[in-house]
């Protein structure tokens, strides 16, 4: 509650003030200029209260500032947070009126009122989606050396108090706002008490017929050309013959690019940054900033708004930019020598090349199938669609033909040998996934196929290998061998990447099944910086693994026991094994 105290400081308020010169008598030339601008503001809030105080500001077009605390009893953002949301998506000023508001404020230490501020501050950044410069309203209006100096912000007092809280009379409050309202005034009221916010959607009424526009706070400062500070105090905005506009809205702009349909956004508001979504939700701090052009494909629903530093929000400009469609990338089949290609598009044409280079519409035109070369490259095109991705289909030396094995990629020729050996096969009938880890039941399935794929007797030793699972019987031969022996608890764990020194284990235990020689000279892992990081369990089968030249270090002094390996890089190694195992 406002006590004599407060009045007496918000005398010493008025004079500290920075209020324009020239401004008596500037009603007029403001009123020419455009609106009267009224601020109201509520405090110590939000309460149980402020949803329907929400309801009419939003009926009357009207914004408000909220002056908020952090507890307030049951009111304050801690008890009342769901508020929060729908203030900033209606275009209100969220403020900090201090966490507990503690009176009387000027005479705390500086750390307390530092504490005070930021505590408040904080739960703003969490509930605004992201930072703004906040405004400050002291409780009781309270200023001095020592508040001033440590609130990082400008404060906001007020030129209209409506005694609210001590009369919680709608009529009482009704008629001190009008009889104070002012051209640039700014009104306190608290939203804690029904009667204050009937009487103040009332006064609104009035004095919108009045041509009265309710703005927050900063938009007021900022319409009088007002460039707040901090640590310094404001009480009014009145005119002097600045009366900026309201913000535009942001304009939404497309043309058709190469790779889509760019969206622009652009805006007459200089200096105000620029936020967006395509969810439909209202843009916020926490949206996505406008950094330049956005390419779609498809419909697409914008909705924009720009954002000050104070969160004062412009209007929103909601629009649907009509997408360019992608073609479908053409499917391939390679049957009898003969690469088939197709596409789902429907009307689309497909065109090729057999040379490395990039396919376009000026390009060899498909017709039917025919012999590929070691890189075909096709992409699916179509007038009012962007031209689709681009295949690239590679036809490795033991005749597979992949979609994702590269012929100038490092592990072109290990994959074509691994698959065309049967070590290892395709994760689809024309894909490797090389740069995909291998898992444990990979490895195991391949080791099995390896071994031709022997009846293995008895059910799964481990609990997470079900029955039916593709790897399955892999497991089960594998673990009745010897060659996997789980994680120690009676798992297996299928899906967990393998890792090198897992793999050298599996590899050791199967070569010691075929009864190889895996005796080793000497110890190979000696130059690792990282050998001491070996498992205890796979120190013999890491030195055989790398004195065999099967596993290699990831760089010449780095071992990498843990690292994980790709399918491509287990394809190496296993062309590798299997030299050895001839």
């Amino acid at each position: 509650m406002k006590q004599r105290l407060f009045a007496m400081l918000l005398a010493l308020a008025m004079l500290l003030t920075a209020v324009p010169a020239g401004a008596a008598g500037g009603d007029a030339a403001a009123a020419a200029a455009g609106s009267k601008l009224i601020a109201f503001t509520f405090d110590d809030g939000p309460s149980p209260y402020t949803a329907g105080l929400l309801d009419g500001l939003k009926a009357r077009g009207a914004h408000a500032t909220f002056f908020m605390t952090g507890v307030n009893g049951g009111s304050g953002i801690v008890n009342q947070s769901a508020v929060l949301t729908r203030m900033r998506d209606e275009g209100h000023q969220l403020a900090n009126h201090t966490y507990s508001h503690i009176v009387p404020f000027n005479t705390q230490s500086a750390s307390t009122i530092s504490s005070q501020v930021s505590r408040v501050e904080q739960l703003l950044f969490q509930y605004m989606g992201g930072s703004y410069t906040d405004m400050v309203r002291t409780p009781g209006g309270a200023l001095g050396i020592t508040v001033q100096n440590n609130v990082p912000a400008p404060i906001i007092n007020w030129s209209v108090d409506t005694l609210d809280w001590k009369y919680r009379n709608a009529d009482t409050v009704y008629n001190n706002i009008i009889s104070g309202a002012r051209d640039g005034a700014i009104v306190l009221l608290h939203d804690l008490y029904l009667t204050s916010i009937q009487g103040a959607l009332r006064a609104i009424d009035t004095l919108q017929a009045q041509g009265y526009e309710c703005v927050t706070v900063a938009e007021l400062l900022r319409r009088r050309g007002i460039t707040p500070v901090n640590g310094r105090s404001y009480t009014s905005a009145p005119p002097d013959g600045v009366n900026l506009p309201a913000y535009s809205a942001p304009v939404i702009s497309s043309s058709t690019g190469t790779d889509g349909v760019q969206v622009t956004l652009s805006s007459a508001n200089a200096g105000v940054p620029l936020y967006y979504t395509t969810n439909g939700t209202i843009p916020h701090l926490g949206s996505m900033r406008y950094t330049g052009p956005v390419t779609i494909t498809q419909d697409t629903t914008f909705t924009a708004a720009g954002i000050d530093q104070y969160g004062t929000r412009t209007p929103v400009t909601v629009q649907t930019v009509a997408g360019m469609p992608r073609a479908a990338a053409p499917a391939v089949s390679y049957q009898n020598g003969l690469l088939t290609l197709t596409t789902s598009t429907p009307g689309a044409q497909i065109y090729y090349t057999t040379d490395g280079s990039q396919p376009t519409a000026a390009g060899t035109l498909y017709t039917g199938g025919f012999v590929p070369a070691t890189t075909t490259k096709c992409i699916a095109v179509r007038d009012g669609y962007l031209d689709s991705p681009v295949v690239t289909c590679t036809l490795t030396a033991y005749g597979r033909l992949f979609t994702d094995v590269a012929a100038d990629a490092w592990y072109y020729t290990a994959v074509g040998e691994a698959v065309g050996q049967g070590l290892m096969n395709g994760t689809d009938p024309y894909a490797f996934s090389p740069d995909t880890a291998m898992s444990r039941s990979m490895m195991a399935a391949v080791l099995y196929g390896m071994a031709g794929r022997p009846a293995a007797a008895g059910g799964s030793a481990f609990s997470d290998v079900p029955e039916g699972a593709w790897y399955a019987d892999a497991v089960q031969w594998a673990g009745g061998a010897g060659i996997v022996t789980g994680m120690g608890d009676g798992t297996f764990a299928p899906d967990a990447a393998v890792t090198r020194e897992q793999m050298a284990v599996f590899l050791y235990r199967y070569a010691q099944a075929l009864e190889q020689d895996v005796t080793m000279d000497g110890d190979p892992l000696a130059g690792f910086a990282d050998a001491d990081t070996v498992s205890a369990y796979a120190v013999d089968a890491l030195r055989w693994a790398a004195g065999m030249g099967l596993i290699n270090g990831t760089d010449s002094v780095t071992l990498s026991p843990r690292g994980g390996a790709t399918r491509a890089q287990t394809a190496a190694i296993l062309i590798r094994f299997a030299e050895h195992t001839r």
